[in-house]
């Protein structure tokens, strides 16, 4: 937001420099990105009326023009194809100096030239050369230029944050200043001159949009001249970046950079029957705006129209069919408030960023069109001529309401550290414009004022507090009363343990937003349902993701296009809705991580090898086990449609809590990947169960045990299982029957086929057996392997496949 030093000083008083007017509003955390200084060249510069143009006797372009500058007639060899009898001009005599050149009378082409008459780029007030500057008929001859605009200005260009839409404007800024400096605030007046004629009998607001356009307000002014802006407008609007076009679009500019409020101007003999209509675009509507470019409209896109026709893009640009142009007499004022969410949505999908839009969708101020439209008015009738008709059309049908929030004296005092009467608290609020009501002895009523859209909660109030009383009088942590040693959670401990321990496994943490795409949710998932957004940003950002996996894919996607073979990703990261774990109350903390290439890149003595199921079975155990987590091998492969390979694990109440597996060929070449795409996703705070007391482990944590230096014997077993039957139950009974000298269990083989049943499955175990104290013999384990054995046919319908 760029703000004019001078411009500043209209609305508070203060006598501080430029350097400390920044580092003020710095402190009330307006961050400075550049401050530049305004050096107009207008130190002996007077007017001077050009009495006489006669043509050059040897140069076609150029003139000889008699100028009186008061007191003497001097002639000036002229080349502006403006330049002509009656004009009231800039006028250099020598020995003028304009920046780093000093005129002089000398001769041009034979002819004797005794100064220069200047165009506005030479003086240093807009860019334009096309002509000599000309200066209102009125002006006296022999004026000099620095009483008719300032020589000097800083502009001040502020980093505004998205929540401060109320500081988009110098009254905004000035507003802050006038609260730290605890002096009043001078708002523009605006005292109107009405003719006799009512607005409302030539214009009709019609609103058929409310909750996209809540507010639409229209003043009619007639009898205006188009024409060039006063010098002073023009030279403050170029210094704020903005280019001078006419009198009637620079007021409205004014206006803009004035009062933070965007308006727009219509030529009212362009409209049909001067009907407004605030209505949403039809899919596929196009509409030309002010630039000359044609935009392809989507539905919720929000227009202001007439019976006939679009005329403005609502909140971001006018169209060209409805614009000023030199012959326009009567102008129709627009002032609205519109929702910010239906212009950032505009704004983006267009790609069209305006002064205007970068207001509305930060939030404009719902109080303020029609003060703002009669100020544009008021300055049209002043600079350009016309009648204001009375009245304004204020079409309102929804009002915003002001909010109310309670804040105590002692929490802000609290939160700050600072000791902060109840009188203090008051007064720095009521300095802000915000009305406040003691209530209780520690309670104040706030009435938020519409301006400030940003203020929602009583720790928004003790932020404001402490701008005014400033950040630098705060005292530091060795002497303030605030507590800053506030542990982790539970939860936070074991997020922090999981992302420590992927890192470790050589994954990269990715971070994708919480808005996702709808379609790759239900492309990964068919069965997943997300929650929806109501109004996105982003028409592919249009759910509450359910699954973590479907970004990361894209994310893998993106770099597998790049070249790279071997990719590990993970992100941990709130869900909610239905997703790939079933669940669907809530929203809870899960991590997903993908996978694909070699698990083990080839060396001199072995060949790559392709990361597998066993992989990423063993990086669910390191998860475990990094988590601390001992009891998490209950392991079923009962799988989702969406993967060709994979297990699940439940909770002791039967929940699945993780899925991991290899993605099938369909999904993968959804999502246009041609390489085996391992995936996983746990439900973090079901699988770790995390309490204030800590993690709640599901299972006893291991003690500590001397390894033994005696060799371990080895048995391998099979089962013909149901499928209906867990893995996870067989290797329940293995270890409960094995006991203490069973030391390893580990599923090597999983078989599904001919000459097996349909639904039946072979699933064969490893298991290593070994003593502390001895070498076990032949006779101690295979009675352990019968026991085992008859434990686990004891399952239903499972049976003992023999070697």
């Amino acid at each position: 937001m760029k703000v004019s030093y001078n411009w500043l000083r209209e609305f508070v008083d203060f006598d501080e420099s430029p350097e400390q007017i920044a580092e003020i509003l710095t402190q009330l955390a307006f961050d400075l990105e550049e401050m530049r200084p305004v050096r107009r060249h207008l130190h002996g510069i007077g007017t001077g009326h050009i009495v006489e143009v006669q043509p050059h006797p040897k140069a076609d372009k150029l003139v000889v023009a008699r100028v009186d500058v008061g007191g003497e007639t001097l002639d000036m060899v002229c080349g502006a194809p403006n330049c002509r009898e009656g004009l009231i001009v800039a006028a250099a005599l020598p020995g003028t100096k304009i920046g780093d050149l000093t005129v002089e009378e000398r001769k041009i082409r034979g002819v004797k030239s005794e100064g220069i008459i200047l165009s506005e780029r030479e003086l240093g007030i807009t860019d334009d050369h096309t002509g000599i500057l000309e200066l209102d008929p009125e002006t006296g001859v022999g004026t000099s230029l620095e009483t008719l605009l300032e020589p000097e200005d800083f502009i001040l260009d502020f980093e505004v944050t998205v929540n401060r839409p109320d500081a988009m404007s110098h009254l905004g800024m000035a507003r802050e200043l006038a609260a730290y400096f605890r002096q009043p605030l001078r708002f523009p007046l605006v005292e109107l001159v009405e003719a006799d004629g009512e607005a409302a009998e030539k214009v009709r607001v019609e609103i058929v949009a409310p909750k996209e356009g809540p507010r639409y307000v229209a003043r009619l002014v007639e009898g205006i001249e188009v024409g060039p802006s006063p010098l002073w407008m023009r030279a403050l609007l170029f210094s704020l970046g903005q280019r001078p076009i006419n009198n009637i679009v620079d007021i409205t500019n004014y206006v803009l950079f004035e009062l933070g409020h965007p308006l727009h101007a219509f030529d009212y003999h362009l409209l049909k029957d001067g009907h407004i209509i605030v209505r949403l675009a039809v899919d596929g509507e196009e509409f030309t705006t002010l630039d000359d470019q044609k935009r392809i409209l989507k539905q919720t896109d929000l227009l202001i129209a007439d019976p006939e026709k679009a005329i403005a893009l609502a909140g971001v640009m006018g169209g060209r069919n409805s614009e000023v142009r030199e012959n326009t007499t009567d102008i129709l004022v627009e002032a609205a408030y519109f929702d910010p969410v239906t212009i950032r949505q505009t704004s983006k999908h267009l790609g069209l960023a305006t002064e205007a839009s970068r207001r509305f969708e930060r939030g404009a101020d719902p109080s303020m069109p029609a003060f703002a439209a009669a100020r544009c008015a008021k300055l049209i009738s002043e600079l350009a001529g016309g009648e204001i008709l009375k009245g304004d059309v204020d079409a309102y049908p929804v009002r915003v309401e002001t909010r109310k929030i309670m804040v105590r004296p002692s929490r802000t005092s609290a939160v700050l550290g600072l000791d902060v009467s109840t009188g203090q608290v008051s007064e720095a609020l009521e300095s802000l414009q915000l009305e406040v009501k003691s209530i209780e002895e520690d309670l104040l009523e706030v009435t938020i004022p519409a301006f400030r859209p940003d203020l929602e909660r009583e720790i928004d109030l003790v932020e404001e507090v402490a701008r005014i009383a400033g950040y630098q009088n705060i005292p530091s942590a060795t002497v303030s009363k605030v507590a800053l040693d506030s542990p982790d959670s539970p939860l936070e401990d074991l997020v922090d343990a999981a992302i420590d321990t992927m890192v470790g496994l050589g994954f990269r943490e990715a971070v994708s937003t919480a808005m996702a795409s709808g379609p790759d949710q239900i492309l990964f998932n068919p069965d997943c349902v997300p929650l929806s957004i109501e109004k996105p940003i982003n028409p592919e950002m249009n759910v509450y993701r359910a699954s973590l996996v479907p970004s990361l894919l894209r994310a893998l996607q993106r770099n597998v296009k790049q070249g790279i073979e071997s990719i590990r990703l993970f992100e941990t990261g709130q869900t909610g809705g239905k997703g790939w774990l079933a669940e669907d109350e809530g929203q809870r903390i899960h991590l997903a991580f993908v996978a694909c290439g070699a698990s083990q890149a080839a060396a001199f003595d072995r060949p790559s090898q392709m990361i597998d199921l066993y992989d990423l079975k063993t990086i669910i155990m390191d998860l475990a086990e990094g988590i601390s987590l001992d009891n998490s091998s209950g392991f079923s492969y009962y799988i989702p449609e969406n993967l060709d390979l994979g297990f699940t694990l439940r909770d002791e109440g039967g929940s699945t809590v993780l899925i991991g597996g290899r993605l099938h060929p369909e999904i993968t070449s959804a999502f246009d990947l041609e390489v085996d795409v391992y995936v996983a996703e746990v439900d973090l705070e079901r699988w770790g169960k995390p309490v204030e007391s800590g993690v709640k482990r599901p299972g006893a944590i291991r003690n500590y045990r001397t390894f033994s230096r005696f060799p371990a014997s080895s048995r391998d077993i099979a089962f013909i299982v149901p499928k209906n039957v867990a893995a996870a139950d067989i290797e329940d009974r293995i270890s409960k029957t094995g006991g203490e000298l069973l030391e390893g269990l580990s599923l090597f083989d999983l078989y599904e086929g001919k000459p097996l049943r349909q639904n039946e499955r072979s699933l064969a175990f490893r298991l290593a057996f070994r003593a502390e104290d001895r070498t076990l013999t032949d006779d101690e384990v295979d009675p352990l392997v019968e026991k085992i054995v008859e434990s686990v046919q004891s399952l239903r319908g499972v049976r003992h496949r023999a070697q």
